[in-house]
């Protein structure tokens, strides 16, 4: 049985997606964007790398505007966008469960740590993990980065850990770190179509079974 649970925050542990495109909208219409060119599913690209990346490959700004981008953002998200998400439906209770079998939890996300601890405090699910990873700053520590950290701070081994998360970023992540990894299809990345059934968590439950934790 694995010994620990590692989660992403975006797109797996919540649904932040209408803070952060707001945000993002916002942050590059000054620079002249047409914001009203962006769907909403074009947009679920800017969900998930470090925040300067997000705005290379979802608006191609320039790499001089990136930093001014990267803390505009910060002020928006922070006024308003961190209160525009909910956990996904079932999660309070996997984690529940997860505490009750003793296996341990944390949140290895790109996103800024102040802030996640900020969001799951206001989600309040922040006592629910053993351990919240993230960078000190945006860029600061890659998704490999954060996961190694959350190894460090829980005393934990590659191979007792199992990385859970909704896109590609998470799964390279995780390779990268030496953990196994299952991805979520309720997310911003993978679907149902495009991860193998056997291996695959559809809904918060399924996670047990790669634990050896099903009942």
């Amino acid at each position: 049985m694995k010994k620990a649970v590692f989660f992403d925050f975006d797109g797996t542990i919540a649904d932040s997606s209408e803070g952060i495109m707001e945000c993002a909208l916002k942050t590059v219409q000054p620079l002249g964007y047409d914001i009203s060119k962006y769907s909403k599913d074009y947009l679920r690209r800017f969900i998930g790398p470090p925040l300067s990346d997000c705005f290379r490959i979802t608006f191609n700004v320039p790499e001089e505007k990136i930093q001014e981008c990267v803390e505009r953002y910060r002020v928006f998200y922070k006024e308003k966008g961190m209160y525009m998400m909910h956990t996904y439906p079932g999660i309070p209770e996997l984690l529940k469960t997860l505490k009750s079998m003793g296996i341990k939890t944390a949140i290895a996300t790109n996103k800024v740590k102040e802030l996640a601890e900020l969001c799951s405090q206001n989600l309040g699910i922040y006592e629910l993990f053993d351990y919240i990873s993230g960078p000190p700053k945006d860029g600061g520590v890659t998704k490999a980065g954060v996961i190694k950290l959350a190894l460090e701070a829980l005393k934990l081994e590659k191979e007792d850990v199992i990385m859970v998360g909704d896109t590609i970023n998470d799964e390279k992540g995780a390779e990268e770190a030496g953990v196994d990894f299952i991805p979520v299809t309720w997310g911003f990345g993978y679907t149902e179509k495009s991860c193998k059934e056997d291996r695959r968590a559809d809904k918060p439950d399924d996670i047990l079974k790669y634990i050896g934790g099903e009942r």
